[in-house]
């Protein structure tokens, strides 16, 4: 104990005012220790007595843990066990009070990647007490007259209300009070008229591509809006996912409701069908990896015109065939976009039983609606102004899809165009290595596209994945070319465009010397692979100009390759 004498001074008048005599006990390490203070004369003290009534920002400073809406009292976070610690773990594996909230579909994180939309805001959150609108089905006949039955109590179907002329749901839209309806999306429009009918419409039945998020619930994105996330995407709960065994890529079909109060999203009912089949039947299905992959065997028919030789010749020098991987060299402008649709064409026309699926990454939008109303198919876009990941994500449900498809014995045809600028969409996205290749492509931006078009295969026992991408040479890109000798000789079947014909504009611009395809005798017959065998003995002197116009005009004047080919023996 220390005494210390203090003595206080007036600074006016000079005299001694008080004299203080001040005890300072100090511990053994010379440190003074102050005096506690009386109970009751701190707001600290009273915290520190009773954690309860600490500040939260207190409470989380000397390591306590918020349980409200649990009952119990406020335990030091050491103290409590694993298991109490897990159950007010919020769902989504943060340190939440427990609140569902924080892991529900309606906070998806997913979302929130984009700028708040007020006005969207405004439309997914359900109305309060309000009566629907009363549809006045003469006036409505008049704006609409393909609507009318949406709004009569039967069964809707949201894909073919997704198929309507927008003009027609603007017009709905309006005479069902939506404000501002003609600068919505269509998605928003609709979303707005389904919820302004609530309460009037009677069953609603919805189908999409599912895609699971890391949280366990997942979503139905629609095909016509090239699986983007939008407010009329269908939500799919866990025990939904957990009973049928779904993935991503599955197509689901089932009765859905419109959100609820507090709700954001459609809700999936019923699940009535998977990939097109019962239910049922898909919790019994075999994962595609463990499937057993052949070589092609069964070709696909490209003849349907006699004026479309671009198919026939195809069909004739470089057949293609259920499960085939090929791959289509071209150097720019020489056709490559015309012969995939034309090939599209005739596989739909030849082969209606087969899914066919169009896609198109880093395109011009003229060229993607061209292809829509050119091909009786599924065509899904990523033109050249969304970013990278966009044409990952489209790439990544493209696929998956067809695998879901595959594994329930479908047959699944892919066209690519192109798998060059999928490869440099990876680059951009993929996590630098470290280790950089000639042209600026990481090591391991070609993974996953190697992975994509090493998909396509003839599965054992029924089902086959078959592929045509494109590939991009002569573009004066050394990252282009970098890209192409990668994928050089992992295709089973090649078809060489040549920029000679392009300049004289003989289409198509084939290059039959350097095209062809392994295994041919696989789908040729023995009679057809001889005189194929001689044909190609023939043209192989000949110059790739003089090849293609032979084959024309030996072509115009017959009916099919068959007769094409008796016509050599004349």
């Amino acid at each position: 104990m220390v005494t210390t004498n203090t003595t206080e001074i007036s600074q006016d008048t000079g005299e001694v005012v008080e004299n203080k005599t001040v005890e300072t006990k100090v511990s053994e390490t010379g440190a003074e220790e102050q005096k506690p203070k009386p109970e009751g004369t701190d707001k600290d003290l009273v915290a520190e007595q009773d954690p309860q009534r600490r500040s939260p920002r207190t409470r989380r400073a000397v390591g306590y843990t918020s349980s409200q809406g649990s009952g119990r009292r406020y335990t030091p976070r050491s103290s409590r066990s694993v298991d109490d610690r897990d159950r007010d773990r919020g769902r989504n594996g943060s340190d939440r009070n427990g609140d569902y909230r924080g892991s529900d579909y309606r906070n998806n994180d997913r979302y929130n990647e984009k700028p708040i939309d007020r006005n969207l805001d405004r439309l997914q959150d359900a109305p309060k007490n309000k009566q629907p609108v009363v549809i006045d089905e003469k006036e409505l006949e008049k704006v609409a007259p393909n609507l009318v039955h949406y709004f009569t109590g039967q069964k809707m179907y949201l894909k073919e209300l997704k198929e309507v002329d927008i003009n027609e749901l603007i017009a709905v839209a309006n005479h069902m009070g939506v404000d501002n309806a003609a600068g919505l999306k269509r998605q928003e429009i609709i979303f707005a008229i389904l919820q302004t009918q609530i309460d009037s419409t009677g069953e609603i039945y919805g189908e999409g591509v599912l895609e699971t998020l890391p949280d366990g619930f997942g979503f139905l994105r629609s095909e016509d809006y090239n699986y983007l996330p939008g407010p009329d995407d269908i939500y799919v709960s866990p025990s939904q996912i957990r009973r049928f065994n779904l993935r991503t890529g599955d197509t689901v079909f089932g009765q859905t409701r419109p959100p609820k109060e507090g709700e954001r999203y459609f809700a999936l009912l019923k699940v009535d069908a998977v990939n097109f089949e019962p239910a049922e039947l898909a919790r019994h299905k075999v994962l595609f990896d463990n499937l057993t992959p052949l070589y092609p065997e069964q070709k696909f028919n490209l003849e349907h015109d006699k004026k479309e030789t671009t198919s026939r010749i195809i069909d004739l020098l470089s057949p293609i065939g259920k499960g085939q991987r090929a791959l289509v060299v071209a150097p720019p402008r020489t056709g490559k976009t015309m012969m995939l649709q034309k090939i599209a064409n005739a596989i739909t026309a030849n082969h209606p039983e087969v899914a066919l699926i169009v896609l198109l990454i880093d395109e011009r939008p003229e060229e993607v609606t061209d292809m829509e109303r050119s091909v009786k198919g599924e065509v899904i876009s990523s033109t050249f102004d969304e970013p990278a990941t966009r044409h990952v994500q489209v790439a990544e449900m493209v696929i998956e899809k067809a695998k879901r498809l595959v594994e329930h014995k479908k047959d699944v045809v892919i066209l690519l165009d192109s798998i060059t600028r999928l490869a440099r969409a990876y680059n951009t996205v993929v996590p630098p290595s470290g280790k950089i290749l000639s042209g600026g492509v990481d090591s391991n931006a070609l993974h996953k596209p190697k992975r994509f078009f090493g998909a396509a295969r003839n599965i054992e026992h029924g089902g086959s994945l078959t592929i045509i991408a494109t590939a991009l040479i002569d573009t004066g890109s050394r990252m282009d070319e970098v890209i192409f000798e990668e994928f050089k000789g992992t295709g089973n079947s090649e078809i060489h465009l040549d920029r000679k014909l392009m300049e004289k504009r003989i289409f198509p611009c084939m290059d039959v010397n350097k095209s062809g395809t392994r295994k041919e005798e696989l789908l040729l017959e023995p009679d057809v692979l001889s005189r194929v065998w001689i044909l190609r003995k023939l043209l192989h002197s000949l110059n790739v100009i003089d090849t293609m116009e032979f084959l024309h005009d030996k072509m115009k004047d017959t009916v099919n390759n068959a007769d094409f080919l008796e016509s050599m023996n004349r």
